[in-house]
């Protein structure tokens, strides 16, 4: 699961580190799983984090499909039929989508010039 910088931000401000549950992936900050093979934050019954856990898990099985550019309901997901893919949800992810782009930006932009002032 991608996260935004307000996610970790929310996250750590419960006391977790992000290393605890934010790795890197493709420049993106994504959830770790355990060794269970699920989010660190699910103890096999439910999330920890609930109330506190990143947009995309809110939004979830609503996803954002780079070939058509527009939300879709996840096909792996086996309860999609189940969610409704709102204007509310879509708009949502719409907006967030752009935002994780961004941040994935800024941060090879900032590790370009860490590079570059050593």
């Amino acid at each position: 699961m991608l996260l935004l910088d307000e996610d970790v931000d929310r996250i750590s401000g419960l006391g977790y580190e992000e290393s605890f549950f934010a790795a890197k992936s493709q420049g993106f900050k994504i959830l770790r799983n355990s060794k269970a093979g699920r989010c660190v934050f699910h103890d096999g019954k439910q999330c920890t984090i609930y109330e506190s856990r990143p947009k995309g898990c809110e939004l979830y099985p609503i996803i954002f499909d780079e070939d058509s550019m527009t939300a879709v309901k996840d096909d792996l997901c086996p309860f999609r039929e189940e969610f409704r893919l709102s204007p509310n949800a879509k708009r949502e992810l719409s907006d967030a989508y752009p935002r994780l782009l961004a941040e994935r930006l800024d941060r090879k932009r900032c590790k370009s010039i860490d590079r570059l002032s050593q």
